[in-house]
């Protein structure tokens, strides 16, 4: 169904829902609610007949005689049956109190966009509405256009919020959903102008199309168990300045956020987000920055049009390449100082003073990786960076790659490697045959050390590692390093059989040093026969 859009908010209201409900009748007691509900009541349907509980304030229908009667019947401008179960009272202090057991009755809207609630000829008089434990869900448009209530009580025990149940509640200021309740209706609580706050509980999962066109609305936090945000969903909350979207979220509805002209910051998790709608926040014109996630693969067409504020945008190239006028409108984005995708995309390379690196993983908050390439041949001490910044965004330098030296068989400069300590793993051949190298240190995080990636290094006399979970060294890692006769292995203590298996075979390594606490177990793993060269283990 196409999303629901409001120029005018009450105006779009009344349409929405009579667009979206069947002809004005009220429905039968068998009336469907949503899924939730119908397995509470078909539960109820086995369950042996007992009495409805009434909440103690509720007034029984008791048989009274003469003027008792007459005065117990006067006590109430109305009252009757909302469902199967399910009991309503309106007293003439204004409270509207729904009691019973179950699902509230479904109403439509009639001809007249009115709802067909037995209550609503009362609409005026009700200033409060009390639905009591045991009921629960709340039927469609049950309380719509009860402008004058101002306070709205819902038991624990609910677990669905029918469409428009709460429309054109004008008076309504604030309201906390109960942790139970799972699904919040189509247009529940559209044009509640003055509702400035509402209390969303932890398990909620879908919040429908229009549930919230509150101009009013000012604060809301959104649980992480929420996946969808429905079209139009939060569209016209002109007094929202912020929004946080919970990790959980996968689908952003279209123009869920659009005519949000207070919000100036919208914060989307680098992960969780697939899908974002149509014009899903346009005409947000308050709004400054933006960071579309990785993760969306989907974006639909002018989903930031008319951010007229907006001067930062972040989205990959692959995204804003297929989506469609994406920021149109969007004045302040100026693509010759600000590029309208400033994520690197995954492979993407990029070089520094003297280094070469490749994308590995493209992040924007710290957590994304590269590789280094390549580096300039004529260093004679080469230090790996632990981080490296490009295009703004600072990424973890975690491996190098095999080849990784320009000119390797031809460098006769290096002399000093010093390796970052974010690297974790060194490729196959990596610092194969750099001549001039004799020594090399760090490597803090260092894990896997790849097939020769030391090896024809003939001047290399210091190889001290300093990682406590390096767990590979390569076969034939020093093959041909005719200098190199000590390892200092000092810190580590991840070394297994496997993972030393050939690794000092054709190498003139003759000591291996190690933690004095594992130089009985290395002693086994550092044996002839699996590492290839007979050595001495000690601390």
């Amino acid at each position: 169904m196409k999303h629901l859009k409001v120029t005018s908010v009450l105006l779009s209201a009344v349409m929405c829902m009579s667009m979206l409900m069947t002809p004005a009748t009220v429905l039968a007691d068998e009336t469907e609610v949503p899924s939730e509900t119908q397995t509470t009541e078909a539960a109820e349907e086995n369950e042996p007949e007992e009495a409805d509980e009434q909440e103690p304030e509720v007034v029984e229908d008791k048989e009274v005689e003469g003027e008792d009667k007459a005065e117990a019947e006067d006590a109430y401008l109305g009252k009757g049956k909302c469902g199967k179960k399910v009991k309503w009272t309106l007293d003439k202090k204004g409270t509207l109190k729904i009691t019973g057991k179950g699902a509230m009755k479904n109403y439509a809207l009639d001809s007249k966009g009115l709802p067909a609630t037995p209550w609503y000829k009362y609409a005026s008089k009700i200033k409060k509405i009390v639905v009591s434990k045991k009921v629960t869900s709340v039927g469609h448009f049950a309380f719509f256009g009860c402008q004058y209530a101002t306070s709205v009580s819902l038991p624990k025990t609910l677990k669905s919020i029918g469409t428009g149940s709460f429309a054109f509640c004008l008076g309504l200021k604030s309201i906390s959903i109960p942790k139970k309740c799972k699904t919040i209706g189509i247009g529940a609580f559209s044009a509640c102008l003055n509702l400035s706050s509402i209390k969303l509980p932890k398990g909620l999962t879908t919040i429908c199309e229009g549930a919230f066109n509150c101009s009013g609305l000012v604060n809301v936090v959104l649980p992480n168990t929420v996946k969808t945000i429905g079209n139009y969903s939060f569209g016209a909350c002109s007094n929202l300045t912020s929004i946080t979207i919970p990790a959980s979220v996968r689908t952003i509805g279209e123009s869920a956020f659009e005519s949000c002209t207070s919000l100036k910051t919208v914060n989307i998790p680098i992960a969780g987000v697939t899908s974002i709608g149509e014009e899903a926040f346009k005409d947000c014109t308050s709004l400054t920055s933006i960071k579309v996630p990785l993760s969306v693969d989907t974006l639909g067409r002018f989903a930031f049009d008319g951010c007229t504020s907006l001067e930062e945008a972040w989205i990959s190239a692959k995204l804003y390449a297929k989506s469609t006028g994406t920021f149109n409108g969007c004045t302040k984005l100026d693509p010759d100082n600000t590029h309208p995708y400033d994520y690197a995309d995954t492979n993407e390379s990029f070089m520094t003073d003297d280094f070469g690196f490749v994308v590995t993983w493209p992040d924007i908050n710290g957590n994304g990786t590269v590789s280094v390439v390549a580096y300039n041949p004529n260093l004679e001490k080469v230090v790996i960076p632990s981080v490296v910044e490009y295009r703004n965004v600072k990424y973890k330098v975690t491996r190098i790659e095999k080849n990784s030296v320009v000119g390797a068989g031809d460098n006769t400069h290096m002399k000093t490697l010093v390796i970052g300590s974010n690297v974790t793993s060194i490729a196959d051949s990596a610092f194969k045959s750099c001549i001039a190298l004799v020594s090399v240190t760090g490597g803090a995080k260092l894990k896997t050390i790849g097939l020769e990636a030391f090896a024809n290094c003939p001047n290399l006399k210091v190889f001290n590692i300093a990682s406590k979970t390096l767990s590979k060294i390569g076969p034939y890692c020093f093959n041909g390093d005719t200098a190199l006769t000590t390892l200092q292995l000092k810190k580590t203590t991840k070394l297994t059989k496997s993972g030393v298996k050939h690794s000092l075979g054709r190498s003139s390594v003759k000591t291996v040093k190690v933690k004095k606490s594992k130089v009985k177990k290395y002693k086994k793993i550092f044996k002839k026969k699996n590492c290839g060269r007979k050595v001495k283990v000690k601390k």
